[in-house]
C-alpha cells in the first residue's frame, strides 16, 4: 500500500508498474477501468487514520453518443433536458467507480454522472469541474467536443488536474452532501487522449491533503493507465462501427434528431 500523505517518487514508480499490468487479464475497456479504480482505492492508504486515503475514485471516458450502450444513451438524453443530441455529440461517460459507499462501486447506480452530454462549449462551461479538468490537463475544448484522430494528440504527455483545497474550490460541487460529509480535502486527477481521439481521466477524491508536488507525481501514472486500456480502445472503436439506425432498431432506442 502507498501512503498518499507522503507519496514519493518510489511510490509513483511502484504504483505505475501495478497499473500498467491491470489490462493483461481484463475482458474489456470497462473491466480494465474497474481494475484501475479498485486498485487505486485499495492501495492508496492513510496509515495514521487506519483507512483508505480516497473516499472515491472514478474513471471517465469521452465517447460519441451513438457509440454508447443503450442505457447510457437513454441517460444522456434525460440529462440533455430536451436539447437535441446528434450521433457525434461527445458524452462523458462514467466507465468505472470505486469508493467507500456501496453505491459508488457501480457506475450504473450513478444518479448524475453515468453519461453527461457535451453538445456545445456552453454546455461544457456549465460544468465547472469538467471544464477545469480539461483546462488543467491541457486538452482544448475543441478536442473534447470534436475529437481528432491525429496521432500527435495521443502521443502528448498531459498535465494533472488538482484541487488542493476542495472545501474552498468553486470547481468541486456538492459541498455539504459530499465534500463535508465525506471529509474530502483534495482532488487529483490524470488522463490523456487515446489514438481514437477520445479522452480518458481518472479522478481521486482524497481524504488527505494532496500538495501540488504530490499531485505532479500522478502525471506519469496517466501513461501507465493508458497502456493498460490502450488495446481495448481499438476494440471499442471497432464495436462502435454499426450505424445508429441499426443500433437503435436492435436495442430499442429511437434515434435522436440530427
Amino acid at each position: 500500500m502507498h501512503d498518499l500523505s507522503t507519496f514519493s517518487l518510489d511510490d509513483m514508480i511502484s504504483c505505475g508498474a501495478m497499473l500498467r499490468g491491470l489490462g493483461a487479464e481484463a475482458r474489456s475497456m470497462e473491466d480494465t477501468a474497474g481494475r484501475v479504480v479498485r486498485a487505486l482505492h485499495e492501495n492508496l492508504a492513510c496509515p495514521t487514520a487506519g483507512a483508505r486515503a480516497c473516499a472515491l475514485v472514478r474513471f471517465f471516458e469521452t465517447q460519441r453518443f451513438e457509440a454508447l450502450p443503450a442505457e447510457r444513451r437513454r441517460f444522456a438524453l434525460r440529462m440533455a433536458g430536451g436539447e437535441a443530441l446528434t450521433p457525434e455529440t461527445t458524452c462523458l461517460q462514467l466507465l468505472a467507480s470505486a469508493g467507500d459507499e456501496s453505491a459508488w462501486n457501480d457506475p450504473m447506480a450513478s444518479a448524475e454522472h453515468l453519461a453527461i452530454p457535451l453538445p456545445s462549449e456552453e454546455a461544457l462551461a456549465r460544468m465547472p469541474m469538467i471544464a477545469r479538468l480539461c483546462a488543467q490537463l491541457g486538452i482544448g475544448t475543441s478536442s473534447v467536443l470534436k475529437p481528432s484522430r491525429f496521432t500527435e494528440l495521443a502521443e502528448r504527455t498531459y498535465d494533472v488536474f488538482h484541487v488542493e483545497h476542495a472545501a474552498e474550490s468553486p470547481y468541486v460541487p456538492a459541498k455539504a452532501s459530499f465534500v463535508e460529509r465525506h471529509k474530502i480535502r483534495s482532488v487529483v486527477g490524470c488522463g490523456g487522449v487515446l489514438p481514437s481521439g477520445q479522452m480518458f481521466a481518472v479522478l481521486l477524491f482524497s481524504k488527505v491533503h494532496v500538495t501540488p508536488a504530490t499531485a505532479q507525481l500522478f502525471r506519469p501514472l496517466a501513461l501507465a493507465i493508458k497502456l493498460a486500456i490502450l488495446p481495448w480502445s481499438f476494440v471499442e472503436q471497432a464495436d462502435a462501427a454499426p450505424n445508429e439506425a441499426t443500433r437503435a432498431a436492435r436495442e430499442g432506442v429511437r434515434p435522436c434528431a440530427p
